[in-house]
C-alpha cells in the first residue's frame, strides 16, 4: 500500500509540473496527510485540467440584418471546410440579435462560412429568408490558433422578388402545335423549361415526357416571378418544333 502511494504521489508531481515549481508541489504535499484515495482525486482532477488546456476555444462570430440595418432571426448559417465547400460541417441559425457562433475550432484549417450554405431539405423547410439576396454570400476565414475569436463581417439581406415563386398551370391548348399532331399513333415528346438568365446556367426543366392525350395533359409548375416565358420543344421521329408561352398576362 505505501509503494502505491509513492508511485500516486510521484505521477501527482509529474502533473503538476507543468503549472507549478516540483519543488513546491513536493512541499504541498507533504504537509498534508494525503492517503491513496486523495491522491488519486487529485490526478484525476488534473488529468481534466491538462485535457481542457488541450481543448480549443477558437471561434468565428458575424451577424445577419437587412439594408436597414434590422437583425435577422432564424438565418441559416453553414460553416464549411475550404476543402469541402459544399458540405456543411455544422449550422448554426441566427439568434434574435442577428448573430451566431461558431466554437470549438482547430487551428491551421481554412474555413468558409456561408449565408444560407445548407441546402437540404430541413433546412430548407424552416428557412424564413430562403427568397434574400445576400452581400457577401460567403466568407473565408483561416483559424491561427486555439485562442483565436475572429468576427467576420456581416451577411447583408435583401429580399429578392425574383426568387418569388408563383404557380403556373400549363394544358394542350398552350402547346397549339399538338393539335395538328397524331399523338396515338406516333410517338411525341415534350420538353418545357424556363432559363435562368445567366449564360453559365442551363434551363430548367419543368417537363419531359410523352404526350399520348391532349385532353389529359396538365402541367403544373412553381416559377419565379421575374420569368416572363416558358419554353418547350415539341419532338418525333419525324418532326421537331419549339415555341413559347408568354407569362405577362397570366
Amino acid at each position: 500500500m505505501v509503494g502505491g502511494t509513492h508511485l500516486a504521489v510521484s505521477l501527482v508531481g509529474s502533473l503538476i509540473s507543468g503549472y507549478l515549481k516540483m519543488k513546491k508541489a513536493q512541499h504541498y504535499l507533504s504537509q498534508r496527510n494525503f492517503n491513496a484515495t486523495s491522491v488519486r482525486n487529485v490526478v484525476t482532477a488534473l488529468t481534466l485540467l491538462l485535457f481542457a488546456q488541450g481543448v480549443s476555444s477558437a471561434s468565428i462570430s458575424g451577424h445577419a440584418a437587412d439594408t436597414d440595418g434590422t437583425a435577422l432571426t432564424k438565418v441559416s448559417i453553414c460553416l464549411a471546410l475550404a476543402s469541402t465547400p459544399d458540405i456543411c460541417e455544422s449550422v448554426r441559425w441566427t439568434n434574435k440579435k442577428g448573430g451566431y457562433t461558431f466554437n470549438g475550432l482547430k487551428p491551421g484549417i481554412d474555413y468558409i462560412v456561408a449565408v444560407n450554405g445548407d441546402s437540404t431539405v430541413s433546412n430548407r423547410k424552416f428557412e424564413q429568408h430562403a427568397n434574400y439576396a445576400w452581400q457577401p454570400r460567403e466568407h473565408t476565414v483561416t483559424i491561427n490558433s486555439k485562442n483565436e475569436k475572429r468576427t467576420v463581417e456581416g451577411f447583408v439581406g435583401k429580399f429578392n422578388f425574383s426568387n418569388f415563386q408563383r404557380i403556373v398551370s400549363l394544358r394542350a391548348a398552350d402547346f397549339p402545335e399538338l393539335s395538328s399532331i397524331d399523338l396515338v399513333g406516333t410517338y411525341v415528346g415534350l420538353k418545357v423549361f424556363i432559363r435562368s438568365g445567366k449564360d453559365d446556367e442551363p434551363p430548367e426543366t419543368i417537363f419531359l415526357g410523352r404526350v399520348r392525350d391532349g385532353d389529359k395533359l396538365k402541367i403544373r409548375a412553381s416559377v419565379p416571378l421575374a420569368c416572363s416565358a416558358i419554353e418547350y420543344e415539341i419532338f418525333s421521329s419525324n418532326l421537331a418544333l419549339s415555341g413559347s408561352i408568354g407569362l405577362a398576362q397570366r
